[in-house]
């Protein structure tokens, strides 16, 4: 027996524990304890100390007294649903169309239509303003040939459709996915049985797709009650509880109204996973069955066109605005007249002059937290798919919920957990690093996985039986098994981090000023040129880490967001 115990010592790995007590000791520093100092201290006031007598609901009694509160409640209550509402109506279509029927370019029509996830949302939010603003160019043509105008863009009419047009990718690429890999029997057999066309579609097709819808509206309903930058450019006196948020924090400095309206604002999304959940669980989905075959294409010739030209419209409307800021970036004098005046690359070279600090604090910022993010997301991807961790739903959960809580909720979690006691960040790089890895590692987390889940445990058995610690087959065998997963996520979060405001602007300091508070600031100060020559570096900086990602993995744009 005592040869039994040595033998077991002796096979006993210590690394893979290592790398557990690491990776929790992390989730719990950066992202448990932040997230439950904000929930507490939104129970004191501002200048109480943080102690069981003094909790109160003071903060939250607001949405009951003011009205500014109470507006910014409901106006980010009504962004949401009308996003959701919108996107659905332009998502849905467009998926059909590019699944279903015999449109052209459908190739071209997935890789455009999943520009608008990358592109930020508020580098373009202006260009509504050039467009189809009261001096806009549209509502001078209109004006000038028909007599009439659009409604104004500015307020709730603008926010929504600028956020609905980054967002509507969500229902289309998911609701798409479904469509190509739902059962085509069951189709057929609703048509043998007498029904029409349209009927198919409506009571069999679409059915089967609710849960890929409801995915897809969930995300556009917490990136829409979660976006700072749209309405804060577009908003005007249109309050919404992320500009709240920020005029609490930048305006008096008080961590604990704005962690109060945070977490109305976690509510609202809470709700909406709750809701969603409940729909897809009243009934069951089969979409895939032992005898599945390719999705059946519809030899409509009418629905062909229509759906070219739905999808050419929906994509050059929603491209339109940052084709706006390439072109603006060129000229000079756009601002307060209808059309540019000049041509030149000063906007260029005033950048180079002035802006190359908040490019390069760009890069490092977001290099630094993809890898940060991309080697704690790995280590955790393997823990949670090949250890047997009890509650494992609590290390899933505890990775996911920064992606699920808005980024400005995030932003002032991490600005509170470390702007006092033992650990100060506030001020530094650090803590927009903090920000930055935690928002982005769920990305990571889940493409390993997704890559992980499809590596055969024999293949790391087969290295152990052969004398290989654990460390060295992870190293040599499990490791580059994984880097397709681990690059794409890797991209896909230094994608978005170089466009992230929304923490962002809770979270930086004079010293470390990126592209997107530089843009910002740019716009409010109407230096528009400046601002989207800003916008075009970011852009290109975005498509080209794209880009190269997709050469290397030998995948379309669309198929990146897949596995993450």
């Amino acid at each position: 027996m005592a040869a039994a115990i040595k033998d077991r010592f002796k096979s006993f790995e210590l690394t893979p524990y290592l790398v557990l007590g690491l990776a929790l000791i992390i989730l719990v520093v950066f992202i448990a304890y932040p997230l439950s100092k904000v929930l507490f201290n939104s129970f004191i006031e501002l200048g109480d100390a943080p102690t069981l007598g003094n909790l109160t609901l003071a903060n939250f009694s607001q949405f009951s007294t003011s009205t500014l509160y109470r507006g910014a409640f409901f106006n980010t209550l009504t962004v949401g649903l009308f996003c959701v509402l919108f996107s659905c109506l332009i998502g849905i279509p467009m998926a059909y169309f590019v699944a279903k029927t015999q449109t052209p370019l459908k190739t071209l029509f997935l890789t455009l239509g999943t520009l608008p996830l990358i592109l930020p949302p508020f580098v373009g939010a202006y260009s509504w303003i050039l467009l189809f603003g009261r001096q806009g160019v549209v509502n001078y043509l209109l004006d000038t040939a028909f007599g009439f105008t659009l409604p104004d863009i500015y307020g709730a009419p603008g926010v929504i459709i600028a956020i609905t047009m980054s967002t509507y990718p969500f229902i289309f690429l998911l609701t798409y996915g479904a469509l190509v890999s739902a059962d085509p029997y069951i189709e057929e057999s609703a048509e043998i049985m007498g029904a029409s066309r349209w009927r198919v579609a409506r009571t069999v097709t679409l059915p089967l797709v609710i849960p890929a819808i409801m995915a897809g509206a969930l995300i556009v309903f917490m990136r829409s009650v979660g976006n700072f930058g749209v309405p804060a450019i577009l908003g005007g006196n249109f309050y919404v509880l992320p500009t709240l948020i920020h005029f609490q924090v930048t305006g008096f400095f008080n961590l604990n109204a704005a962690g109060a309206i945070a977490m109305v604002n976690v509510v609202l999304v809470a709700f909406a996973i709750l809701l969603s959940q409940y729909v897809t669980a009243k009934r069951s989905y089969v979409t895939i069955t032992s005898t599945t075959q390719a999705a059946r294409i519809s030899s409509s010739k009418l629905l062909k066109w229509i759906g070219t030209f739905f999808c050419l419209g929906v994509i050059f409307f929603s491209l339109l605005p940052h084709i706006t800021v390439i072109i603006t970036s060129f000229t000079e004098g756009w601002a307060g007249t209808r059309y540019p005046t000049k041509f030149s690359f000063e906007n260029y070279r005033r950048i180079f002059q002035i802006a190359l600090t908040p490019i390069r604090n760009s890069l490092f910022l977001a290099t630094t937290a993809t890898l940060i993010a991309s080697v704690i997301g790995t280590l955790l991807s393997y823990i949670n798919v090949r250890k047997n961790v009890r509650a494992r739903w609590i290390l899933d959960l505890t990775v996911m919920l920064p992606f699920i809580l808005p980024g400005i909720v995030v932003g002032v979690a991490i600005l509170i957990g470390f702007s006092s006691g033992l650990l100060i960040l506030s001020g530094t790089w650090m803590i927009l690093v903090v920000g930055f890895f935690i928002r982005r590692m769920p990305y990571i987390f889940r493409s390993t996985t997704a890559s992980l889940s499809q590596i055969d445990t024999a293949v790391e058995e087969a290295s152990s039986i052969t004398g290989a610690s654990w460390l060295t087959t992870f190293r040599k065998i499990t490791l580059p098994l994984m880097a397709p997963g681990i690059l794409a996520g890797a991209v896909i979060s230094f994608s978005t981090l170089m466009g992230e405001l929304s923490t962002t602007v809770i979270l930086y300091s004079a010293r470390w000023k990126t592209i997107t508070v530089a843009i910002v600031e740019y716009l409010f100060s109407a230096t528009i040129g400046p601002a989207y020559a800003l916008g075009t570096i970011l852009i290109v900086l975005v498509l080209a880490a794209i880009t190269l990602a997709n050469r290397i993995l030998g995948r379309r744009m669309s198929q990146m967001f897949k596995m993450v």
